[in-house]
């Protein structure tokens, strides 16, 4: 069935697109799940759905590239938890107490996290995966919230006598099963494998192996504190490529982050759980922008931070307009200017973001042609309502409460500030059983 034609009316548009820019007081046409046209004083139909803009940024879908999704029902479950802690209270506490039906609850509910914070798009390391069964659940839950991204085949954590076991076989039933195309729906399949840094090389030349076989894209968490030299180990093993995403990256040496700008990877950022969990000093943000290495944000685990990446971007500007003063600073001299600018936050949580997994020829941008992604963000509000910049004050105060509307792929996910269908409500009682499940 054809889709219904929205018309975006009257709003600032924000594109991300280097040729349209900023358009104030201008419409986005939707029409068939995409952007038909962007511009002033668009027609709308007789059958079209009108959204009203005005005193509202239009800005893209914003983009999660790393988020433990399953994780949605115990948000805030361990705020003061190390990197050191999080492995005994989460993934050997809580993960295998979790049935496939926690994991599908949890799933669907950490995308209407995002979903609700004007995220559309969302690369979910699922790491709870103990059978064929939870696997499915977790996919499910993805598929039902309908947002767009990347479910990342991962595992449990080890079990019995071998502390270092492979990467479940169950990845390629799961790509033979439910993306036999490549793409299912609005998500397509990768691994989320241990790497070098949670288990041993020999494994990991297999895992790599056997991700590389399958024709996946690779994620593994990488450059934390507590590890070090990941990626002159993989260099040595021929291990670097186009295919790897690395999470977190802070503890990397600029030869380490040479040598991910060189192999053409990718890097996920997440500036909250780097800087509250102890996994490094500063987050990757300025390093990588440097060097030019594809990265983007992501929120990691919402048991320790927040759920949206307004905060990813507050933060990472906060960090790293830090970190690249911190030497005139500790020398007692004032300095002068500060270079890393609020669009440069917008950029990496949308169109970088949709670069780091390959997707900016779908999402990122409000271009036509692209899938009708967007987020419309009420700045009417007072904490909002300034006369300064608009993706300043969007940087710098906006919040999930401020989203007003989301829209994937065509479709209405979230309306007058409100999560769309009875889907949501029925999530809410799910999660709430598995809380009830568990020491809050």
């Amino acid at each position: 069935m054809p889709k219904k034609e929205l018309l975006i009316q009257g709003g600032t548009v924000v594109t991300v697109d280097p040729e349209l820019g900023d358009l104030p007081d201008a419409d986005v046409l939707i029409r068939d799940g995409k952007i038909a046209a962007v511009g002033r004083h668009l027609t709308a139909g007789s059958d079209t759905r009108v959204i009203d803009a005005r005193g509202r940024l239009v800005i893209p879908g914003l983009v999660d590239t790393h988020r433990h999704v399953w994780q949605g029902a115990i948000f805030g479950y361990a705020p003061q938890l190390s990197s050191l802690g999080y492995g005994p209270a989460i993934l050997a506490g809580v993960s295998p107490k979790y049935t496939a039906e926690d994991v599908y609850a949890g799933t669907l509910w950490g995308a209407l996290q995002a979903l609700d914070a004007g995220i559309t798009t969302i690369a979910d390391w699922a790491h709870n995966l103990q059978s064929a069964e939870y696997a499915d659940a977790n996919l499910r839950g993805l598929q039902e919230s309908g947002i767009r991204g990347y479910f990342l085949y991962g595992g449990p954590g080890p079990a019995g006598d071998d502390p270092n076991p492979s990467h479940p076989a169950d990845a390629r039933r799961m790509r033979d099963e439910h993306f036999p195309h490549g793409v299912n729906g609005r998500l397509r399949l990768g691994m989320g494998l241990r790497g070098p840094c949670f288990t041993t090389m020999e494994r990991t030349i297999e895992d790599f192996a056997f991700a590389r076989e399958l024709g996946l894209p690779i994620s593994i968490h990488a450059g934390l504190a507590g590890t070090s030299d990941t990626i002159l180990a993989m260099k040595r093993h021929n291990l670097l490529g186009a295919d790897v995403n690395f999470a977190h990256g802070n503890q990397m040496s600029d030869e380490e982050f040479d040598l991910v700008a060189a192999s053409q990877g990718t890097i996920s950022i997440t500036p909250s759980t780097d800087m509250l969990m102890q996994f490094s000093t500063f987050p990757a943000t300025g390093r990588a922008i440097e060097r030019g290495v594809r990265a983007g944000f992501g929120v990691d685990t919402v048991c320790s931070a927040g759920t949206d990446l307004f905060s990813e971007m507050r933060l990472a500007l906060a960090a790293e307009r830090s970190r690249a003063n911190a030497d005139a600073l500790s020398r007692g001299e004032a300095v002068d200017k500060v270079d890393l600018h609020q669009r440069d936050m917008l950029r990496l949580a949308t169109i970088d973001g949709a670069k780091v997994w390959n997707l900016e020829d779908e999402t990122g941008s409000i271009t036509p042609g692209k899938q009708a992604d967007i987020a419309v963000i009420d700045m009417r509000s007072p904490h909002l309502d300034g006369h300064g910049d608009a993706i300043a004050k969007l940087v710098l105060g906006a919040g999930p409460a401020d989203v007003e509307t989301v829209i994937v792929g065509g479709d209405l996910v979230k309306a007058n500030g409100k999560l769309v269908g009875a889907h949501v409500d029925a999530a809410r009682e799910l999660i709430r059983k598995t809380r009830a499940r568990f020491t809050i």
